[in-house]
């Protein structure tokens, strides 16, 4: 199923908002490396993968898991940002294609390239925080799972 710029499953306007709204949140929290502010937008069980998993199969789970993703950030970055270009929301997830912009430790060398994220919302939380390298692999992703 191929995703057209634009398109929307059919959803609650006023539930695609708080969607929307919910995964901005917790892509600022994560520029801010605010773990204590991702706790509070996650569920206590969230499946965190960032795109390094289909190379290193290590995902995060749970709360705990959210300051080991930022430790491991720290740890790989001198700076990590992201900076959502469009979200689209598809009722129980939503889309973010956004430029993940990092700057290495020792090179200081800034490089930026693409980022997918699906994100899973129940309970009006984020129950899994999925990362792809291209645009192209998260839209893939997205018409795999079909509808929210």
């Amino acid at each position: 199923m191929f995703l057209p710029a634009g398109y929307a499953f059919r959803v609650d306007v006023a539930e695609a908002q708080t969607n929307l709204k919910l995964v901005s949140a917790a892509i600022e929290a994560y520029n801010r490396r605010d773990a204590e502010a991702l706790r509070g937008l996650m569920a206590e069980d969230v499946d965190l993968r960032p795109p390094v998993f289909e190379l290193t199969g290590r995902a995060y789970r749970g709360h705990e898991g959210i300051a080991e993703w930022l430790r491991d950030v720290q740890e790989s970055f001198a700076r990590a940002r992201i900076e959502p270009l469009e979200l689209r929301d598809f009722g129980h997830w939503v889309l973010a294609l956004t430029e993940f912009q990092v700057e290495g430790h020792e090179s200081r060398m800034a490089l930026g390239s693409e980022l997918g994220l699906l994100c899973s919302v129940a309970d009006g939380r984020i129950a899994a925080w999925h990362g792809f390298f291209s645009h192209a692999a998260a839209l893939e992703a997205a018409a795999e799972r079909g509808p929210g």
